[in-house]
């Protein structure tokens, strides 16, 4: 865990390079990403407006936090936009001066990272594969006093599982005597049905040690132009935006994020896809034998292959040969060689990663 080195998906570059594929021949499983992609409203607006790159973006971001602050429900004094939700974690890490993180494990690799990169220390809290990876409630109660930062996602990424609203107000209670400050990632939370009743964006402000970390990359469809929010008490966001680049977020993202963000139609094509697709992907996925698929909240889906008689890496690269990526999880803490990550896409492309899949497996036997 003392090695700094960023591990993600969705390097469509490097796989062509590799396997000798052109571009847009690749069907990427391996980057979470709306399979709907952005809004047409996004590409007019970006269109239309591509004069203003002449002109430095706003550096308060005034538009764009209104139109979400009123979209999430919040105050947008609660708001603070940034270069993608990456940026917002490290510059929550450095801002805090927080040293010690107790970090709930297997998790995006990015919360190590940044406390690892300003010399500071983690503590893992291992989720339990019997258990369905769900959040080890009372190791991380025993741990708390030991920290002085906490990091819970959810959905969690890779394993897609929804924390509930109660226990995160609990962890947060316990988390307070002891001035641990929580950074609660959802990133993914707009895939999640009936969101309200999960997210805890309600909260921010109202809870002094409460962080809440919000992305419009995955949802929205533009991990190219990089946005995401964090919501937290007014003195932190203060701090924070003073510590930042004061043009951290360009022109085109907030265009696209304003007019992703009032495209309601979208928004429901996309959830109701993403919910359609993932239950038909799921059940296949299940029918393959060697394949065990878990339950999970997000737009993807974890899966077990170690009874496939290939290990993750070997399925990742026969895969790669055909031109499909999926994310080998070797990056993520105890899940190296034996499972993969898979996004949830349109109906033909997840009959061809099927299908590819079916046909590697009954080749090997």
């Amino acid at each position: 865990m003392q090695q700094l080195e960023h591990i993600h998906g969705g390097n469509i570059t490097r796989a062509s390079g590799k396997y000798g594929i052109p571009k847009d021949k690749i069907i990427d499983f391996s980057a979470n990403i709306n399979p709907l992609g952005p809004a047409e409203d996004i590409f007019a607006a970006l269109t239309k407006n591509i004069n203003t790159i002449v002109n430095y973006p706003d550096p308060d971001c005034t538009e764009l936090k209104a139109v979400l602050a009123g979209y999430l429900g919040i105050d947008p004094d609660l708001l603070l936009m940034g270069n993608g939700a990456a940026e917002l974690i490290y510059q929550l890490v450095r801002v805090t001066g927080r040293k010690k993180a107790l970090i709930p494990v297997p998790t995006f690799s990015e919360y190590a990272l940044s406390v690892l990169s300003q010399g500071g220390e983690v503590v893992e809290a291992e989720l339990e594969e019997e258990k369905g990876f769900s959040l080890p409630v009372e190791k991380i109660i025993r741990l708390i006093p030991e920290v002085d930062l906490l990091f819970i996602c959810s959905p969690n990424n890779p394993t897609g599982h929804l924390v509930d609203k109660k226990i995160i107000e609990h962890i947060l209670e316990v988390s307070a005597s002891f001035d641990v400050v929580v950074l609660v990632d959802e990133a993914f939370m707009d895939f999640v049905p009936q969101r309200a009743l999960y997210s805890m964006m309600s909260s921010a402000g109202r809870i002094s040690n409460l962080a809440v970390l919000y992305s419009l990359t995955k949802f929205f469809g533009i991990p190219g132009l990089r946005l995401g929010a964090l919501a937290a008490p007014k003195e932190l966001i203060k701090r924070m935006d003073t510590a930042k680049d004061p043009w951290n977020v360009n022109v085109m993202a907030q265009i696209a994020g304003v007019a992703g963000l009032k495209d309601l139609n979208h928004m429901e094509s996309t959830k109701t896809l993403v919910n359609k697709e993932k239950m038909f992907l799921f059940e296949e996925l299940q029918n393959i034998p060697g394949m065990q698929p878990l339950p999970g909240a997000a737009n993807f889906i974890l899966v077990k292959v170690s009874q496939s008689g290939l290990k993750s890496d070997e399925l990742t690269d026969l895969l790669g040969q055909r031109g499909i990526l999926v994310r080998d999880c070797h990056g993520f803490r105890g899940l190296a060689g034996r499972y993969i990550r898979v996004a949830v896409k349109r109906r033909n492309e997840n009959e061809i990663l099927l299908a590819a899949i079916k046909d590697i497996l009954g080749g090997k036997s």
